[in-house]
């Protein structure tokens, strides 16, 4: 199985909201997911997994649409802050979280709707376990968080304190091999991680799968942009 792991686009804000917040993207955020769209439209993607939050469905409801697929909810891939009333993009919290931020630097978690960091790793690598045990197609598409992509990675490579740079729609790619049978009867999934943070697809387009993900041919790729530096009349 090849898990193709996404984190949602940039959402909205939300401020003491009266109810959980569950914010949207916001305009940036579905720039980004038509993208991604864009980028996935030429992997046949088999099945779609997503958090319950709405910033992870909406991130990849383009491919669902595209490639005629239900998302299947998987709620312990939800965020850490599952249970909060307010949402900010992390890099906001240090300078706008206010006495949000100071509770977080606190570790005061429940005061703010938080798991702890036990109980988040606890469920989320258990999702991940079911996930691998139980594959449903061979090409899985999952939309969640940061927070979750960075727990899947630390524990595919076996460091709970590993730590990875996770851009908004960014991709990252988990090989799955299937179970292997040892003496006692034990059955693992086998993880490796193929690739994190991809985010070619703000700046190009392409038409084929290439490289490691299958040893196709490297198609033409079109620039979305123009080049940095621009020749000059002498070259």
């Amino acid at each position: 199985m090849h898990v193709i792991l996404v984190r949602h686009g940039r959402p909205e804000r939300v401020i003491d909201s009266p109810v959980i917040a569950d914010p949207g993207l916001d305009e940036i955020g579905r720039w980004q997911a038509d993208r991604l769209t864009s980028w996935l439209a030429c992997e046949s993607i088999d099945a779609v997994v997503t958090s319950p939050k709405a910033r992870a469905i909406q991130t990849v409801t383009g491919t669902c649409t595209s490639q005629s697929l239900a998302p299947r909810i998987v709620d312990d891939f939800d965020e850490i802050d599952r249970g909060s009333h307010t949402y900010l993009p992390t890099e906001l919290l240090p300078t706008e979280g206010g006495t949000y931020w100071d509770l977080i630097c606190e570790k005061r978690y429940e005061e703010i709707g938080w798991d702890t960091p036990e109980m988040f790793r606890d469920r989320v690598v258990a999702a991940w376990e079911d996930l691998c045990r139980n594959p449903p197609g061979e090409r899985v598409l999952v939309g969640c968080h940061g927070g979750t992509i960075r727990t899947i990675l630390a524990h595919v490579v076996g460091n709970a304190g590993a730590g990875f740079r996770l851009d908004y729609t960014s991709i990252s790619r988990v090989e799955v091999t299937p179970p292997s049978i040892d003496p006692q009867g034990a059955k693992d999934p086998y993880c490796s991680v193929a690739s994190t943070n991809e985010t070619a697809h703000f700046d190009a387009e392409r038409t084929a799968l290439v490289g490691a993900f299958r040893g196709t041919e490297r198609p033409g790729i079109t620039a979305n942009r123009p080049p940095l530096t621009t020749p000059s009349s002498d070259d």
